[in-house]
């Protein structure tokens, strides 16, 4: 976007002042406000559209419709990878055809300074008034004279000045400012067109939620009288989680003790607090948590991890057999989901979390970065974990939520398709969700991602150790893993059904380039070359030890047979809940451990805090509100208590009536129904009040 100025002189007593620039018709791009004007109207100015404006819109729509439908039809991919595959050339075409044509200019304009052929007119021109009425011309105007402004005020004073008097210096300013011109141009476009475009992506909900929480921020930072409120009732949360959760005759050390405590008390006092504690989850009243708690294999688990408690996988050549338990580990998790696929690969860590952040930098790095994605998206459905949440908040990554099936709470095929664009990197999907326990249909989602050419992650963090082996054993399991060809990515816990110590999790990949871009490596690095293939460099090779010990110690056997156990309780609790009068299966019947249930008739969080009093523990959940239990081995021998305890407890409900919905509310029952009637900022606020209450002694 150039523009070659005039000089104007008026006559004053100071003697000739340039004071406007005058622009001429044989310009490379009117910048001015009538050219332009001209340019995209009439020629008399008139800001009517002329005939070429007029059948440059119909055009561009008949071209993107005819690709979008008839291209599949003739062998085109679809608009949105056509879109990123063209993104790239037409930005190489475009800056190319324009340093060409400004090079081609800028010789001519040399080359006739040389032969001193070159008008005054088309030299460096002085400082313009800026004299737009906003009445007749708008913001856009301002900023394109804005923009002019910038590039003749600096090369004017530059004009002015005693060594800048030779033509040579006057045509090399010039060249500067048309360059500058160049440059001002293309920021200008670009950014309007990323502002259209984030504008365009934008759904309601994320614009009335930005807006809310903008609202928030500035009414609890800015308004003594919310600021007030607002530490009321951090008190009075604080004051609640305080007699809730800790033992108000507890022992607290604030302070490193001056002289060491002894090895018996010490060991006692923690073993008095671990006995009290794992009565609940021991007791089978707790939903997932602990996912073996067997003797023999807990015993096991705690001998393995006192021989290499102190090892670490970073220093490979002190503990080479800590990195081969690692990769064996990978191995065998992979064996379970490669679907015949032996180029699966992966690695292991810390936990499901950062599988998942681990697998969406991967996702960014080789579906994003590499293609020239600057801002790119994922979708999911609003079932998945929030460890996706995590993974784009860290890296910058726009997540595109979309709302599960009402019915069968799946991500819909439908919906991710009409939500490709071509900043899409990546689909999320469950095997199983941790809300409903459902299977998202990742066989047709396979076949998006392959079409579209981005990448599909499967979350299998609760299902990996059980789905393959119920599939084998003939329950109603639909495809899920590497068989199915888009998957590019998986990740499993070993330390929920793989029945491992806690903190150790696996993240697989179709192929060793998807694992290479997880990597972290910096070979300028004073220290040495350093590269970890997780988040954390020093990690504990303690439990890799008991995950290949966990792994080694049961296998198909032990593992297909725990499966079974867990399937079939899964599925006659579920039957058990469907038939009680008031409550429904979320979901329909389940396909994996968890079972998800709600009420039409009362508040459902109700259930969950009578049967909190009871000594059961469930998973509280909303959006919407339903209560689940994920069924483990601890959780088998009392199937028939948790089904009677849940009758009796719907009955204590159903005969208080309304009474109980419109008395006053305690436990879930009023932090959901608070939670549900506030915007999500002031509910993070609360929500960071409990973690600083969890952190405080």
């Amino acid at each position: 976007c150039a523009f070659r100025p005039s000089r104007c002189w008026s006559n004053t007593s100071a003697g000739q002042t340039p004071y406007v620039y005058s622009f001429r018709r044989n310009m490379d791009l009117p910048f001015d406000i009538p050219s332009l004007s001209s340019a995209l109207g009439d020629d008399d100015g008139s800001p009517q559209p002329s005939t070429r404006s007029i059948m440059l819109l119909p055009t561009l729509i008949t071209a993107i419709l005819t690709i979008k439908f008839v291209g599949p039809a003739i062998g085109l991919p679809p608009l949105p990878v056509l879109q990123r595959r063209i993104r790239p050339l037409l930005h190489v075409a475009l800056f190319a055809g324009l340093a060409l044509y400004r090079a081609v200019t800028i010789y001519s304009l040399v080359r006739r300074t040389v032969n001193d052929d070159v008008e005054d007119s088309e030299l460096v021109s002085s400082r313009v008034p800026l004299s737009i009425d906003l009445r007749y011309y708008g913001l856009l105007y301002v900023l394109i004279q804005a923009l002019h402004d910038v590039r003749g005020n600096i090369l004017a004073d530059l004009s002015r000045r005693p060594f800048m008097s030779s033509k040579y210096v006057d045509v090399f300013l010039s060249i500067v400012g048309i360059l500058v011109n160049d440059v001002l141009g293309v920021i200008f476009l670009r950014t309007t067109l990323s502002t259209l475009y984030s504008i365009r992506h934008l759904s309601p909900s994320e614009i009335k939620d930005n807006a809310v929480q903008s609202a928030y921020e500035f009414a609890s930072e800015n308004i003594p009288y919310v600021k007030k409120e607002m530490a009321k009732e951090e008190e009075k949360m604080l004051d609640s989680i305080e007699k809730s959760l800790k033992d108000p005759n507890r022992t607290i050390t604030k302070r490193l003790p001056s002289q060491g405590r002894g090895t018996k008390q010490l060991i006692a006092e923690l073993q008095k607090r671990a006995k009290t504690e794992n009565e609940k989850w021991q007791k089978g009243l707790v939903s997932g948590t602990v996912y073996s708690g067997e003797s023999d294999h807990t015993d096991l688990l705690n001998t393995v991890y006192a021989a290499y408690s102190l090892s670490n996988p970073l220093h490979a050549d002190i503990w080479p057999t800590v990195s081969q338990l690692e990769a064996e580990v990978v191995s065998m998790t992979a064996g379970l989901l490669n679907g015949g696929d032996e180029s699966v690969v992966g690695a292991t860590s810390s936990g499901g979390t950062e599988s998942i952040v681990l697998a969406m930098r991967s996702a960014k790095e080789y579906f994003g970065r590499v293609r020239g994605i600057a801002r790119p998206e994922i979708i999911a459905c609003s079932t998945a974990h929030a460890g996706l949440d995590k993974a784009c908040e860290m890296f910058g990554i726009r997540l595109v939520s979309l709302q599960a099936d009402p019915v069968t709470f799946e991500l819909r095929p439908y919906d991710v398709r009409r939500a490709m664009t071509r900043n899409t990197i990546l689909v999320y999907a469950s095997a199983p969700s941790f809300p409903q326990g459902v299977i998202d249909p990742i066989a047709e989602l396979s076949d998006l991602a392959l079409k579209y050419d981005v990448g599909l992650h499967v979350d299998c963090c609760l299902g990996g150790f059980v789905l393959p082996f119920a599939k084998k054993l003939g329950f109603d399991v639909p495809p899920f893993d590497f068989g199915c060809k888009g998957v590019t990515s998986m990740s499993c816990d070993t330390h929920k059904y793989g029945y491992a110590t806690k903190g150790t999790s696996v993240v697989l990949y179709r192929n060793r380039a998807l694992r290479q871009a997880q990597y972290f490596a910096y070979p300028q690095w004073t220290g040495g070359l350093y590269a970890t293939p997780t988040i954390a460099g020093s990690r504990s090779g303690g439990v890799l030890a008991c995950a290949w010990a966990s792994l080694v110690a049961l296998g198909e056997s032990g593992f297909s047979s725990r499966a079974k156990t867990i399937m079939e309780t899964a599925q006659y609790i579920a039957e058990k809940v469907a038939s009680i009068d008031g409550l429904y299966l979320l979901g329909g019947p389940p396909k994996a451990m968890v079972v998800c249930f709600g009420s039409k008739e009362f508040d459902i969080y109700r259930v969950g805090d009578a049967m909190s009093k009871r000594g059961w523990s469930l998973n509280t959940l909303q959006r919407p509100s339903c209560i689940h239990l994920c069924v483990t081995l601890q959780t088998v021998p009392h199937a028939d208590k948790f089904v009677s305890e849940l009758q009796s407890v719907v009955q204590e409900i159903k005969l208080e009536g309304n009474q109980g919905n419109e008395g006053k509310k305690e436990g879930n029952a009023a932090v959901y129904g608070l939670a549900g009637s506030l915007p999500p900022g002031p509910v993070a606020s609360l929500l960071k009040i409990y973690t600083d209450a969890t952190l405080t002694p």
